[in-house]
């Protein structure tokens, strides 16, 4: 009791400054979920973009129906395919019909159906699409596969840039807010040197003295994480609206997974942040506490 009512003591005669340094400890945290929040959401996009990708495995021509069935069924069942779907000859003309309308008097002119059956497979990532068209150009039935090969290395090479620059750019985030949170504690404690003295001649125990620097910075991280709840959900929706004016055909995650898993990955980080702060700033208090001790002996 009697540290929670120092702590708050300590913040009264010093409201001007807590207040900045939560505030500082805040926008550490806000932008450090928000970078998080920005990784989560261009991974979700990459993987929207991967699923469009698809390998065409046209069949023999005078395939009957089971034969199909059975090739479609046997392609569902790989653990490297998403979905596969089943294209006729005809739909896949009245999809050609479709997109391009100028040629219709060609179309029309047409005598036999060219397009032969073909299932389209998508697979669940790119990396293994090469392995995946392989093991479908052995399948029998099939008479030869195709995919965009030039889209999906470049996208291959998309993803892997991107995943290294968000490494790289959350280890700084990270290291900054480290570095921050500890240089705002020593910060705090540096400036609580003579109230600790204070408290050690006014009889507060040794315990006491201990704690009463390490529980002002808890109430500063508890102000600090105040903050940063209120402001992250308006981070996450400008982000979520940005995603979805940048990629309008991809369906953002819902924004309370996005908070909820950005909020939880800072709130850890800064509680760990927050305990290394008390430790040091414990030892602190107890280097303080001892030279005291010395120089009352040595007053004796």
């Amino acid at each position: 009791m009697f540290t929670f009512k120092q702590t708050l003591r300590d913040i009264a005669r010093h409201p001007v400054r807590t207040l900045l340094v939560s505030i500082l400890i805040a926008v550490l945290m806000v932008a450090s979920a928000g970078i998080y929040a920005m990784s989560m959401d261009v991974r979700h996009t990459i993987s929207e973009i991967e699923s469009t990708h698809s390998i065409n495995a046209y069949l023999l021509r005078g395939l009957d129906q089971t034969s199909i069935q059975t090739l479609l069924e046997q392609m569902q069942k790989d653990e490297a395919v998403a979905r596969a779907e089943y294209v006729s000859p005809a739909d896949g003309l009245k999809k050609l019909e479709t997109q391009y309308p100028q040629f219709a008097s060609v179309f029309s002119d047409l005598t036999r159906n060219p397009i032969p059956p073909l299932i389209r497979v998508y697979p669940v990532s790119v990396q293994g699409i090469a392995g995946l068209a392989a093991e479908l150009r052995s399948l029998a039935g099939v008479q030869t596969v195709e995919y965009d090969e030039g889209s999906v290395q470049g996208m291959a090479n998309a993803n892997e840039f991107v995943h290294s620059l968000l490494l790289y750019v959350l280890v700084l985030a990270s290291f900054l807010f480290i570095a921050g949170f500890c240089l705002m504690a020593f910060s705090i404690i540096n400036g609580k040197r003579k109230e600790t003295a204070v408290l050690s001649i006014v009889g507060a125990s040794n315990l006491q003295v201990l704690l009463s620097t390490p529980a002002h910075l808890v109430a500063v991280w508890a102000l600090a994480s105040v903050f940063f709840a209120v402001v992250l959900p308006s981070v996450i929706r400008y982000s979520t609206t940005r995603l979805k004016a940048s990629f309008s055909w991809v369906t953002p995650k819902p924004a309370g997974v996005v908070y909820a898993g950005a909020a939880a990955v800072v709130l850890l980080a800064s509680l760990a942040c927050l305990v290394l702060a008390c430790v040091i700033a414990t030892l602190l208090a107890y280097r303080i506490d001892e030279e005291q001790r010395r120089e009352e002996t040595l007053l004796e």
